[in-house]
């Protein structure tokens, strides 16, 4: 009977531990899923710069992060499947992804056509006849760091200026880009964040560099991110150039985090004041300690 009680019993224990285990292992991947599904978002603005000059300035850049900020609580993110970089450059490949609208090119670009005397056409006529026929190369980037409210030396908003150079057959031959720009959270995969509008750039000029002003907005750990800049030319399914902090120290480990995360939290000072309310027996007491001192300086002064 003792024998078949410590079977059982030990059957219960076992029992007991496989449905803890069982139990850990249905919550606990539960709860680390939980801050690994917080959706990131991420609010962009790019635009043409000439060279290192113009660009998103400190005179303008609180307004520019503003509207961001404005944005990014007006914007509903949808699901994009394709967020890993590998996967977004099968999809080019494949034909779920397309290049952007050529449209989307604003009058500063257009202004800047007209400044060299080369309309959208011929844009487009070159780069047709060009296709998988010219190089191009990303010469340089660098990169900027704005707003960290809480002072803990890791920003919210970023931007990254890069400068796309085109080796064709004629001098300053243009060719219409657009670039994919990903981050990695401490040597993690390649997460997309933006996708700039098409823009033209001239050979190997330098006054064509493009800046890409951004506010994390939600779901970016507090953690060190790289950056990659992926090339496209319109119209063209490959890469056709790529540089990352591999090549660019200005697109290495970038303090980020967060705007949900770069909170002031404000220290709230609270004043304890201590009332005593005296009864009856207080009053006693403080008689009985004043009489004490007055009997004590008699003693003291038939003594001397």
């Amino acid at each position: 009977m003792k024998s078949h009680n410590v079977s059982l019993l030990s059957q219960t224990k076992q029992t007991a531990f496989a449905t803890l285990m069982m139990v850990g292992l249905t919550v606990s991947p539960l709860v680390t899923a939980q801050e690994v599904l917080t959706p990131l978002k991420a609010v962009s603005e790019g635009r043409m710069i000439k060279g290192q000059l113009d660009g998103f300035s400190n005179e303008d850049k609180h307004k520019q992060i503003e509207k961001l900020k404005l944005h990014a609580q007006q914007h509903v993110s949808s699901k994009n499947v394709f967020v890993l970089r590998d996967e977004r450059i099968a999809a080019y490949q494949q034909g779920q992804l397309t290049s952007p609208d050529l449209s989307s090119m604003n009058m500063q670009q257009s202004t800047l056509d007209t400044k060299v005397n080369i309309n959208r056409v011929q844009v487009q006529q070159a780069q047709q006849s060009g296709f998988g026929y010219r190089d191009f190369a990303i010469f340089q980037a660098y990169s900027r760091l704005f707003d960290d409210l809480d002072q803990d030396g890791f920003y919210h908003t970023f931007s990254v200026a890069f400068d796309a150079d085109v080796y064709g057959y004629t001098l300053n031959e243009p060719a219409n880009v657009y670039a994919e720009m990903y981050l990695s959270r401490n040597g993690g995969p390649w997460e997309h964040y933006y996708t700039t509008d098409v823009f033209t750039i001239y050979g190997q000029s330098e006054d064509d560099d493009f800046e890409v002003l951004t506010t994390l907005s939600q779901g970016y750990q507090t953690d060190f991110y790289d950056v990659l800049i992926d090339l496209y030319e319109y119209g063209y399914p490959e890469v056709v150039a790529t540089l990352s902090a591999d090549e660019a120290d200005g697109l290495y480990a970038l303090a980020l985090e967060s705007q949900d995360r770069d909170v002031v939290y404000e220290q709230e000072i609270i004043e304890e004041v201590v009332i005593v309310e005296g009864g009856s027996l207080s009053w006693w007491a403080l008689i009985l300690l004043i009489a004490g001192l007055f009997s004590r300086r008699g003693v003291m002064q038939k003594i001397h």
